[in-house]
């Protein structure tokens, strides 16, 4: 297997990156940037190809000349920059997955893994949500409301047209809210779960006016990449999308218990309340990780002690 890793430099690309190589594999990094701000203890183990995702000739060369097996999509445009600038959104989130798909088909790629989100989902109700936060499984209905998730729910299915159509298989990964090194550089205000650990990390105070009630299923870089690893190496599989989550509903007080008993002078404030994301509808929620489970044999190896333990000895690793 040749694994080809778009966004490779990324947040969860460059955690995915490091699970192939801890894996025996050596990996192709496809970025438009070069940056090894997360990736500088594997570049001896990675190959790099600079390139945009809507440059199709640069995605045929690159894969040809590894000789790729296997493609993992972790390339997007994110955060608020995408709801500022919906038809770029588009073009990138969308076109950029064609493109991918399209270069794969043509070379024999054997399995493209596309990085879906939880906002396809869109808000969280009824029994979903507060107080109960009953685990939502695959087969939820889907109600994006951001350009963002839109643009995801839109190429999970261009990826099952691909896999019913064109010959290729497919799969997509619905990741939880997801915290991890480099995602405040990289998100800005939106990584709240990133901020929170960061922050006091970094000496700096954390204060959030409202949401400290609200539960929602935070996993851990290193588990999202192990989930992406695991659908990629995975024989034929009966289904085509999984969550990708711990299944298990935390609070960003539980942040701060956790992050206080480490850092015990961290000034921090969390506010009472629900909606920490301060969204216009509610959008937390619970994971059912049955299904990547039993297919995937995926199993959260990170619990928010043992996460944020790692998260806290990766800055200095990496002095980000």
């Amino acid at each position: 297997m040749k694994a080809l890793i778009t966004g490779g430099m990324g947040v969860i690309g460059a955690e995915t990156s490091r699970k192939f190589v801890k894996e025996g594999h050596r990996p192709v990094i496809f970025a438009r940037h070069r940056d090894e701000s997360l990736i500088g203890d594997i570049l001896d183990k990675v190959d790099i190809e600079l390139g945009d995702i809507l440059d199709m000739p640069r995605i045929l060369q690159a894969i040809k000349k590894h000789k790729v097996t296997h493609v993992v999509h972790t390339a997007a445009f994110v955060g608020a920059v995408s709801a500022a600038n919906p038809a770029l959104s588009i073009q990138v989130n969308v076109m950029g997955l064609v493109n991918v798909l399209e270069a794969s088909r043509a070379l024999d790629v054997q399995r493209v893994v596309f990085t879906s989100a939880k906002g396809v989902y869109g808000p969280t109700s009824g029994e979903h949500g507060y107080p109960t936060y009953k685990p939502i499984s695959e087969d939820m209905p889907k109600n994006p409301k951001r350009i963002y998730d839109s643009a995801k729910f839109m190429g999970e299915n261009i990826c099952n047209y691909y896999h019913d159509n064109m010959g290729i298989e497919t799969v997509s990964l619905r990741f939880a809210s997801t915290y991890g090194p480099g995602k405040t550089a990289r998100h800005g205000p939106m990584a709240v779960m990133s901020r929170i650990v960061e922050n006091p990390a970094h000496g700096l105070p954390f204060k959030i006016e409202q949401g400290g009630d609200d539960k929602d299923d935070f996993i851990y870089n290193k588990d999202s990449a192990n989930g992406i690893y695991l659908a990629t190496v995975a024989g034929k599989l009966k289904s085509r999308v999984f969550n990708i989550g711990t299944g298990i509903g935390v609070t960003l007080r539980d942040f701060e218990r956790v992050i206080k008993h480490h850092i015990p002078n961290a000034v921090m404030e969390v506010g009472p309340g629900l909606n920490f994301y301060g969204f216009p509808y509610p959008a937390t929620s619970i994971y059912d990780i049955t299904r990547a489970r039993e297919e995937l044999g995926y199993k959260p190896e990170y619990d928010l002690e043992k996460g944020i333990t790692d998260y806290l000895a990766s800055l200095k690793t990496l002095g980000v």
